[in-house]
């Protein structure tokens, strides 16, 4: 491979200072293009694709890095959502980008997948990161006890943010990322505490000289956030949700708990409190974006069927409840034909199809459900999974790993490059 104009970075990959002869003839060939055509042709390009050509010339470099191109570009990118899939494994992680709508009804396999891997920064701490909510605008967030990092895989970079303002207590910290559609900004809300003692939430805008503080309508009631499913909460349009406890004084000494579900305006930065659905008891631990609304799923005894609360628009606070037959009407779910357990994952966004996964040190399987149409749609992704892939990554050697799924995730070109930089 042509190595010609590059230089290492500090996670081991290749980054290009001087384009390659091939990128500089296609540039001269783009100087016959309109300039307004060749935004839209970059538009459509792969972010690996659009970030590699930024060497080709400084005006390509200039027309790639504007905001006003990021913005277009991941809302392009909103149409072509894959399936990422991280792998954590010793000190590295390895993102994997699974196409969901490019293959046809009926088991098949797919040969083409994106990946790339990112070692940690030298000194990070590397283990017992859970994800704080899903895939959001194209970044993915991790935190614990120890720290928080922000990933962009598209981009290849991550960023791990400093520790919130002291003092902080450490019994549980639960973070989670949102974003704001509409100043197009990203935020990671940060809740600590203890049983006996709580703090008010912090607010990290990512972004140059920006630090944590305290977020702007912060609550006056102590809540304490429940995970759902290791992560806690979901961001759906600018607002994220999660599911918390709240304790406030009774009569006497006596403190009354309540669990509610909270709703954070990332923009505004105002916590709201939301009527759980009626049947509270039945209600399980799984929230999901469900055509763009949030989903909260009930906990079954009858395993052939899902159940599920969606929650209306608007301040009514209306929950409606949906129902669907599975595919595969047991416990554990395994399907006939791929012969193994599926957990699901979430809903994609446009079709509305139940994505279900299964892990096995042969392959990565992934089957998609329609519900309404009853038709499924099983892919194989070839070259992942299998015996050499685990064995390239170490995990069948015993290195500790886990993964991770995050469904209807668009690339974003969003830099992390300045997030940490201080004003002068």
């Amino acid at each position: 491979m042509d190595r010609r104009g590059e230089e290492e970075t500090e996670y081991g990959e290749r980054r290009r200072n001087q384009p390659t002869e091939e990128e500089s003839l296609i540039g001269k060939t783009f100087e016959l293009i309109p300039l307004d055509l060749i935004h839209d042709i970059l538009l459509r390009l792969p972010a690996k694709s659009a970030v590699r050509f930024r060497a080709v010339s400084k005006l390509w470099s200039s027309i790639t890095t504007r905001p006003d191109f990021i913005r277009s570009f991941a809302f392009q990118s909103s149409s072509r959502l894959c399936l990422l899939v991280c792998v954590k494994a010793g000190d590295k992680r390895l993102f994997i980008s699974l196409p969901q709508h490019e293959l046809s009804v009926d088991s098949a396999y797919c040969s083409y997948v994106d990946r790339c891997q990112i070692k940690y920064p030298e000194g990070a701490y590397r283990h017992y990161h859970d994800p704080g909510s899903g895939s959001v605008h194209g970044l993915v967030s991790f935190g614990d006890f120890h720290e928080i990092v922000v990933w962009n895989p598209s981009m290849r970079q991550h960023v791990t943010l400093p520790d919130p303002p002291k003092p902080i207590v450490k019994y549980y910290i639960r973070s989670c990322l949102g974003h704001d559609p509409v100043e197009d900004k990203y935020k990671v809300l940060c809740i600590s505490g203890t049983h006996r003692g709580y703090h008010d939430p912090f607010v990290f805008t990512l972004g140059p000289q920006e630090s944590w503080r305290v977020a702007q309508n912060s609550p006056s009631y102590t809540h304490i956030p429940l995970p759902t499913m290791g992560r806690l909460g979901i961001c759906i349009n600018g607002h994220v949700y999660y599911e918390a406890e709240i304790r406030f004084k009774g009569d006497g000494d006596t403190i009354i708990f309540e669990n509610v579900l909270m709703s954070f305006d990332v923009r505004y930065e105002e916590f709201n409190t939301i009527k759980k659905p009626p049947d509270d008891h039945g209600l399980g631990n799984l929230m999901l974006n469900y055509q763009g609304k949030l989903a909260w799923v009930c906990s079954e005894l009858d395993f052939s069927c899902i159940r599920f609360w969606v929650l209306g628009d608007g301040d009514k606070q209306e929950w409606s409840l949906n129902h669907f037959v599975w595919p595969f009407p047991s416990y554990p779910q395994n399907d006939p034909i791929f012969k193994c357990q599926l957990l699901m994952r979430g809903v994609t966004h446009d079709t509305g199809e139940f994505i279900f996964t299964a892990t096995t040190f042969e392959a990565f399987a992934v089957l998609y459900y329609d519900p309404k149409r009853k038709r499924a749609r099983r892919i194989v992704y070839e070259g992942i999974g299998d015996e050499e892939f685990w064995i390239h990554n170490g995990i069948l050697e015993g290195i500790r790993h886990n993964i991770d799924w995050f469904p209807n995730h668009c690339e974003s070109l969003m830099s992390l490059g300045n997030v940490l930089i201080k004003a002068d």
